[in-house]
Formats: C-alpha cells, structure tokens, sequence
C-alpha cells in the first residue's frame, strides 16, 4: 500500500516470478492487484488537516481527542459518504477492511501525516513515521477482528446500564471500556443516518449510569458532532453565520433556549437538543464540547461575512469576543487564537504577513481588559502562527503591556479596589507561567509583574490598612492571610512582606487567644480558629 502513495504510481501489481514478458501476464500469473481510480466522480480525496499533526506514541492516542479529530478531518469525505464515525470504524472488523481496501485513500493519509510530522518541531524521518503509522494500523484491524469473535450484548436491545453491567462481567482480559466501544459500535454501524446515530448515542447518554462508559459515549457522540448535517440539524434556519457561531457556543456551554414544549415530542429535534444542552451543561461531554469548538473555530477562520450588513460585522465580532475570551484562558486553545486573528485580517481587509501583523495589534484594543489581552496573547503563541511569522509580534506587545508599565496602575487601568487589581496582574502572571514561552522570557515577564505588586503594596501602605491595630484581631488576620492566597498574590516578593506580618502575629505568646478575646460565644471562638488554620494551610504556612 506504500507504493501507491508515489507521484506517478497509478497501481501495484504483484506476478509470479517468470521469464515471460511481465507487460502482458496470464490472469493466473497475477497473485495481487490494486488500482488508483483515475475517474473523478467516485473518487474521494483526503482532506487537510490544520498545523501539525498531533505525533501518537502509541495506538490508544489513536482513539483519543487528537488523535481522533485528525482521522475525523483527514476522512471526514469518506466517513460522511459512508454514514460512519471513527469510532465506529476503528471498533468494527469489516468497517475497517473496508476503508483499508477503499481506493487509496488510507496510503494517502499515512505518507501525508508523515510528511508533515517529519516536518513539524520534532522532525524525525518520514519513513519511519510512515512505517509507525502503517503499525498502528495493523494493531487497530487486528483487536476489531478478535473482538469480531466476542459475543456481545446489544445496547440497543438490552438497555445501556444492562449492556454495560454484562460486559464488566464478561470482559475476559480484554479492556471493559473497548468492549464497550465494540458493542456501541455494532449497533451504530447499522444507523447510516447521521441524525439517527447522533440522536441514539445522546439517548444512550442521557441514560447512562457509569462514568467511564459516558467517556466512551462522548467519543461516539463528538465523531456524530463533527458532521455538517447535525449541526445543521441541531442548528437550524440561522439569520448569520455570526448568529450560528454563537449557536453553536451557547450549545457548547449547554446554555441554548430550547422550547419546552417541542422537546416533549422524541420525535422532533429540539428533544435530542434538550438533553444534550443537560449534558453539556453538566460538562458531562469534554471531547464533544471541543468538537463543537472546532466547528466554531473553522468557520470563524473562513472567509465568509458573519452578518449579511458587511458594516455590521465589527460590532458583531466584538461580541462574539467577549464569549471567546472572557479571561486569561482562551475558548478553543490556540486555534481559536489563530482564527480570530485571520477573521480580524478579513474585517481590516489586509492580507499576508503585514494583514496578520496588523490584525494582531487591532484585536488588543477591542480586548480591553489585560488579562484578555495576555489571554489571546499566549494562546496565539502557542499556535503554529504564533511561532512563526507573529512571534516577534507576540513579543513587541507583551512588553509594551507587561514590561514597560512602571505600576500596577498603568496595567489595570480601571477603577476596582486594590484587592480586584492585584488579583488580576496576578491572574496575568500565573497565565504566563504556564505559557509555552521561553524559561528565560517567563522569568522576565513574571519577574517584573512580581515587582510591581511589591511596590503597589508598598506605596499603597495596603498592608498598614490591613494591620490597623485599631480592628479586632481576628479581621486583621484573616485579610492579611488572604493577602497570601495564590489568587491574591504569586510567591515572590510581593506575598513575602504580607507573609512577615503573619509570621510576626503568629510568634506572639498567647496569639491564639488574642485572636478570638472580642468573640464571646465559644462556639463562634473554635469556628474562627478553625477556619483560620484552614486558610493559613491554603497559603502554605504548614508546607
């Protein structure tokens, strides 16, 4: 199958060894035959997959979220032809000889995955992550084709829980959960419908008494997700792309309005909708979320208008932004940060290297708050487009955030109480911690936030206001303890001058009974003392 991934080769054929002229064989001499289609009406092409792939160590990261969604957009033609899932495939013997036999659609994925692995950051040679890939492949067959053999209950037939039950008991060495998978997959095969196999596995669900059959569960059901047709389906008439998108993210976050009534009917969409705005909004579906995500991702980094007003589509992105970025933490990761930085590119009409340079910088301001500035700042960093042509980019606007300011002040902006904006530098600089940056350029950047804070407490004689000697004791110490909480603060210099105060109340004699002297119910007294070595072990002082 290798051979038929080389430019010019249009087939394999495999002759008994002869002196015979091998350009016009006997039809007995042809031991194995296999031909590109050269027809374009039948022909299914492999699709693209955005950056690089994620490289799988071993086969189980195959049936897992990168790995899956890889297999969902390089057959995403085939599976939705064919009415399967991934899944589905992966889990069922004759699916799977079945896409392995199809054209040569499967050579074709491998030499492209490898390809572009081998030249993603780790490199590596093509060849060896064809072969690895090729194992992989023969590991996946071969499980379905032993589980072929396993009797199995029907989930459809025997209930979910019944099913579920039944194959703990019987799983016989072999994983309860892939089992599982098989069963599910048994039955879903059958349902070439997309909406009929969604709506089943969210009934499926719905229903589900166990927790690791519901992760299994969310797998079949983001493969179902990753179909056009039931998102349309799920969607409905929409006025907008910008009006499908946010849809599409208020179902994601199991907040969509659906009529009550019209759900009552199992026969009408809005019943399946109904019970998956419950499970997403139990976060009982991760890897369906992230499908969702993915769609929203994709369509919002297309060309497409957002709103039928071509005037409109500013204000309406600025909106769409504020659910995307509601904090330090971006919505989709760091794809999401590549596609609001092309839809921005569309919007300002700019093209190419300078069109993304600029669209990068017009994105801040609508931002506003700095800790969605820093937010969409690492997120796009991390992304294929971050670390390479906007990496100076990323760079020139953290420092002139993050670097530049000479106080708390002139980050934070607004005017909140003193507690609200250390919070937020503080968010700011556990967000860039845990940033892909260079050790080297975390340190600088956290550094100088850490700085910042210790001089605004000190400027700010917050801690004097604190520790005023004329409130009870027990006030004092619990807001100087909170000064130490790791939202309030970072380790470093800033937390260490509130940490002395502590320390030097604490070495007092009688401390403990000064603290609660002004409480008279004795009750009220073992509660604060409790609560108050509660939070004293939240802030590390017994660490």
């Amino acid at each position: 199958m290798q051979f038929m991934t080389r430019a010019g080769v249009m087939g394999v054929r495999v002759v008994k060894e002869s002196l015979k002229d091998i350009s016009n064989p006997a039809p007995g001499d042809i031991l194995f035959e296999r031909l590109r289609q050269t027809g374009s009406g039948d022909l299914i092409a492999v699709g693209d997959v955005s950056g690089t792939p994620a490289i799988c160590e071993d086969v189980e990261d195959l049936f897992h979220g990168p790995g899956r969604k890889t297999i969902n957009r390089l057959f995403r033609a085939y599976l939705d032809k064919q009415g399967v899932t991934p899944t589905e495939v992966m889990h069922n013997a004759r699916e799977m000889k079945r896409a392995m036999d199809f054209q040569s659609m499967l050579p074709s994925a491998v030499a492209k995955v490898a390809q572009m692995q081998a030249r993603g950051e780790d490199g590596g040679d093509p060849g060896a992550r064809r072969d690895a890939l090729y194992g992989f492949v023969e590991k996946i067959s071969d499980r379905a084709r032993n589980a072929e053999r396993k009797k199995l209950p029907s989930i459809e037939k025997d209930g979910i829980n019944e099913a579920i039950e039944r194959i703990n008991k019987s799983a016989n060495g072999e994983a309860p959960g892939y089992l599982f998978r098989v069963a599910a997959s048994r039955d879903l095969v059958a349902r070439r419908n997309w909406w009929d196999k969604f709506a089943t596995t969210v009934d499926w669900a719905e229903a589900c008494e166990s927790d690791p059959a519901l992760t299994n569960l969310d797998w079949f059901i983001s493969d179902a997700l990753s179909n056009a047709e039931v998102l349309q389906d799920l969607l409905g008439d929409r006025e907008s792309l910008a009006d499908a998108l946010i849809t599409l993210m208020e179902i994601a976050d199991g907040v969509r309005e659906i009529d009550p009534q019209r759900a009552e009917n199992p026969e009408n969409v809005e019943a399946t909708a109904f019970k998956i705005n419950n499970l997403f909004r139990k976060s009982k579906l991760p890897e369906s979320k992230v499908a969702v995500m993915d769609r929203v991702c994709r369509q919002l980094q297309s060309s497409g208008s957002l709103t039928k007003d071509k005037e409109e589509e500013p204000k309406v992105f600025r909106e769409m932004l504020q659910k995307l970025i509601p904090g330090t933490e971006l919505v989709g990761g760091p794809e999401m940060a590549e596609a609001i930085t092309h839809r921005q590119s569309h919007i300002i009409n700019k093209g190419g290297e300078g069109g993304l340079k600029a669209a990068t910088a017009s994105v801040l301001p609508a931002l506003r708050d700095p800790g969605r500035k820093a937010g969409y700042l690492l997120s796009l960093f991390e992304s294929d487009l971050g670390r390479t042509i906007l990496k100076d980019e990323i760079d020139h606007h953290l420092n002139g955030l993050f670097m530049t300011p000479a106080s708390v002040n002139q980050i934070v902006r607004t005017s909140v109480a003193p507690n609200r904006k250390m919070e937020k530098v503080t968010s700011i600089f556990y967000r860039i911690q845990n940033s892909n940056l260079p050790d080297g350029r975390k340190q600088q950047l956290t550094q100088h936030l850490d700085e910042l804070l210790a001089t605004y407490i000190v400027d700010g004689r917050i801690l004097d206001r604190v520790d005023d000697p004329d409130k009870p004791l027990h006030i004092r110490a619990f807001m100087l303890v909170s000064m130490c909480q790791p939202e309030m603060l970072p380790d470093g210099k800033a937390s260490k001058l509130a940490r002395e105060i502590i320390v030097k109340h604490l070495r007092r004699p009688n401390f403990e009974t000064e603290l609660v002297a002004q409480i008279a119910d004795p009750t009220k007294k073992e509660k604060i003392l409790r609560d108050f070595h509660v939070q004293l072990q939240r802030s590390g002082f017994f660490n």
